[in-house]
């Protein structure tokens, strides 16, 4: 009777896991289109090593806090403001030979060769301070501290400032290279790094567009082959502070991917459906008309080499149709 038991725990066990992936190749999304109305939903997932925190729980369990100057008896902050983000902060000190007020915080227990990285962050325009994220870092500490750093200064240039990548050898950074920004840049901004091999890029977004970056640096570099992530600001003179919040901080070996709809177009009687996808995926794609029954248009459309894959519908101009695609996983 135990082992008769013990079986059926099994099988239960089996079924539900079989069940569950079923449920995960039939996520589905629904795109309706009213003349020129889109609606969308999104899904992602993460590479197998990844880091998240949105600073939901109010403490930053897991990460290092890192001041170069404490041992010279300048005092950093770290705080969490309404609960929910992560504030680092520190006053200006006026020693020039102690260098300009910087702290950071990062976490230690992966070390990463290619990356993706991405944070929103919150600032004070009225300060002169550099903000982002550092990668592939080595030795934390005053003059010992080597990586490369993805980095917004909001007053390096009108109207929105610049952004930089940099190589830090013994915590003095060589801008390698920068991009003036044209337009505004929000208060509260994401920045975006990533790194595969020699080949570095950052790319800086407001919150109201995610998908266009409003600059994009990019460079190609050997110094640093591995090391840690994390985040971090510097100010621009000894006598200025630095006060920034981070949130939502999202790192891994590569970007996730995203199963996100871009956009449509419209010409003539056909519609052309632009998403973001993954090669060797295959996709599905049904239309209706009420969201009750729905008509199978493609079952085997490939994931495109690259990020995006687009499909063209016969589309008559004025009627309301729902279309949703299913992502089925690798051939």
């Amino acid at each position: 009777m135990a082992l008769e038991t013990e079986r059926s725990k099994k099988i239960l066990i089996q079924a539900r896991q079989s069940l569950i992936i079923h449920a995960k190749t039939l996520i589905m999304k629904t795109l309706r289109v009213t003349l020129l109305y889109l609606g969308i939903t999104s899904l992602m997932a993460t590479s197998l090593q990844s880091q998240s925190d949105d600073f939901d729980d109010g403490n930053d369990n897991g990460w290092t806090k890192v001041n170069t100057l404490a041992g010279q008896g300048v005092p950093a902050t770290w705080s969490f403001p309404n609960g929910n983000s992560y504030s680092i902060a520190m006053e200006g000190h006026g020693i020039e030979p102690l260098g300009q007020p910087r702290a950071g915080s990062f976490i230690q227990n992966i070390i990463y060769q290619n990356f993706y990285m991405a944070v929103d962050i919150i600032f004070d325009p009225s300060i002169d301070q550099n903000m982002g994220v550092l990668a592939r870092v080595k030795e934390p500490g005053l003059q010992t501290l080597d990586g490369y750093g993805a980095v917004y200064n909001p007053r390096d240039a009108d109207p929105g400032g610049r952004l930089y990548i940099l190589n830090i050898n013994d915590e003095a950074g060589t801008v390698m290279a920068q991009a003036d920004i044209e337009g505004d840049v929000e208060e509260n901004f994401r920045i975006v790094f990533r790194g595969k091999g020699p080949e570095l890029k950052t790319e800086l977004y407001n919150q109201a567009d995610l998908l266009n970056p409003v600059a994009t640096v990019e460079v190609f570099d050997e110094s640093h082959e591995s090391g840690f992530l994390g985040i971090f600001s510097v100010s621009d003179d000894v006598s200025v502070p630095i006060d920034v919040t981070f949130d939502n901080y999202i790192a891994a070996e590569e970007e996730p991917y995203r199963f996100e709809l871009i956009g449509a177009t419209i010409e003539g009687n056909e519609m052309t459906i632009e998403f973001y996808s993954k090669p060797g995926i295959i996709y599905s794609i049904e239309e209706s008309t009420d969201l009750k029954l729905w008509e199978e248009i493609d079952d085997s459309i490939e994931g495109e080499l690259g990020d995006r894959t687009s499909f063209t519908v016969d589309y008559l101009k004025g009627e309301s149709k729902f279309f949703r695609f299913k992502s089925f996983g690798e051939e």
